[in-house]
């Protein structure tokens, strides 16, 4: 399933919604982080998981909460 969704994202924008952070990490461009139906944080995926810009997605991403 992954590697179709990648194929076809190609030539199709494709959203997906996760609670699994390496699938979202694997497969995806860009990575939106919610919490309690707020948007906390958008950016590209590997800006998002290697130098997150905000604080409750450092702490989630870490561990700290989630």
């Amino acid at each position: 399933v992954e590697r179709l969704i990648v194929e076809l994202g190609k030539n199709f924008t494709i959203i997906i919604v996760t609670h699994s952070m390496s699938q979202a990490r694997r497969i995806s461009d860009k990575t939106a982080f919610f919490h309690m139906g707020e948007l906390i944080e958008f950016n590209s995926t590997k800006e998002l998981f290697f130098k997150p810009k905000e604080k409750k997605t450092n702490d989630y991403l870490s561990g700290t909460f989630g």
